[in-house]
């Protein structure tokens, strides 16, 4: 008696609750074959149902034809070349694994698809959902969302394709500059090399001519026969250098015949650019102007609610300096002294106060009586 198949149902089950959520290791769940007396047995499953069953049993049951899963409570028709070894094995994890890479090869868009970030989190936010639903679902979420993957899958074919040959092209350019990058990280680890050796050489060979140079008896030690030699090949090369490349000795000359272009306009320096260029002050150039002119910090004075803290170490905080407290201290004790009250109110009796003596300003006449308005300080 066989058992009546469903059809119309999801392609991706919910693995049954049991011992068939991990892979057997030693006892085949259907014919009990024992890896101790077949030690090449191997584990096969098929994503319809996730059943897992040794290699033999896949090949007598499915080699002929499609055929129904073995499990008593499972009614799938499955199919030989739809079996495939675990990577897990937890078969609750391979079986998220492998819906997330089927919602991810139909939901395949990225963020330049979407006109704001925000939009484009909404999707993402939408593309878990489906995945937690599939994963976990219940009955009705699960088969709701089956349907909608289904629906993309099928009325987005071209759109899905698309994107996909997208990110194929996208993978492709990475993997072509990456290439390059390590191409030419190559190349400078070989002229690294190359100039390690020709450094080894060049040593070796002053190392020769110092050794010859002391058999021929030349005056000095060894040291001053080596910086002789050395200062003479570096003449040597600055007077190739400069036969070959005129240019190198004269840099006016390079700067005024060789690479001068007629017509351009003189390059003028803006106000921001020389700012930029010159040092930074936290006090735009009035670091002098701001000294105090009429007192002077000395370099202690006697307090004794500050002994503490300039003595004992476990009264120092960091980001507190005592230099700064008296600095600040003494800047609001001689605050003051510099402002004459009296001055400023007669500066400012003798402006015009009043909008009647304004207008008399402006209109350059005055008036026989003035009321000026007191200002108190």
């Amino acid at each position: 008696m066989s058992r009546k198949p469903v059809t119309g149902g999801s392609t991706v089950v919910r693995l049954p609750a049991g011992p068939t959520t991990a892979l057997p290791s030693d006892i085949c769940p259907v014919c009990k074959r024992v890896r101790y007396l077949n030690t090449d047995m191997e584990f096969l499953i098929n994503p319809e149902c996730y059943h897992p069953m040794c290699s033999n049993c896949v090949t007598n049951i499915f080699k002929a034809g499609p055929a129904q899963c073995p499990y008593a409570t499972c009614t799938k028709t499955l199919r030989h070349r739809g079996f495939r070894s675990a990577f897990f094995s937890d078969l609750a994890v391979e079986r998220e694994v492998d819906i997330r890479r089927r919602v991810a090869a139909a939901y395949n868009m990225v963020e330049d698809d979407f006109e704001t970030l925000r939009d484009y989190n909404n999707y993402l936010q939408d593309v878990e959902d489906l995945t937690f639903d599939l994963i976990s679902g219940g009955d009705k979420e699960r088969n709701a969302a089956e349907q909608k993957l289904l629906h993309r899958e099928q009325e987005f074919r071209e759109e899905i394709e698309r994107n996909k040959r997208r990110g194929r092209e996208a993978e492709l350019s990475r993997q072509k500059r990456d290439a390059a990058e390590a191409e030419a990280a190559r190349q400078r680890r070989l002229e690294e090399q190359r100039e390690e050796a020709r450094a080894r050489a060049e040593e070796a060979t002053i190392n020769a001519e110092v050794m010859e140079a002391l058999q021929r008896g030349e005056p000095g030690s060894a040291a001053e026969i080596q910086a002789r030699i050395v200062a003479q090949k570096r003449a040597r090369v600055a007077a190739i250098a400069g036969t070959h490349f005129p240019s190198l000795l004269d840099s006016e000359v390079a700067n005024n015949r060789g690479l001068s272009i007629r017509g351009l306009k003189s390059k003028k320096t803006s106000d921001e650019e020389e700012d930029l260029s010159k040092p930074y002050s936290p006090f735009a150039g009035l670091g002098a102007a701001l000294m105090p002119s009429r007192y002077h910090i000395s370099d202690a004075y006697p307090n004794p609610w500050l002994e503490a803290a300039r003595t004992n170490e476990d009264h120092r905080v960091p980001g507190y300096s005592i230099p700064e407290y008296v600095t600040r201290a003494m800047f609001d004790a001689f605050a003051g002294l510099g402002v004459n009250v009296a001055d400023e109110k007669k500066d400012v009796a003798r402006g015009p106060g009043t909008v009647v003596a304004a207008g008399a300003a402006v209109a350059k006449r005055v008036p026989k009586r003035l009321d000026v308005d007191e200002v108190s300080g």
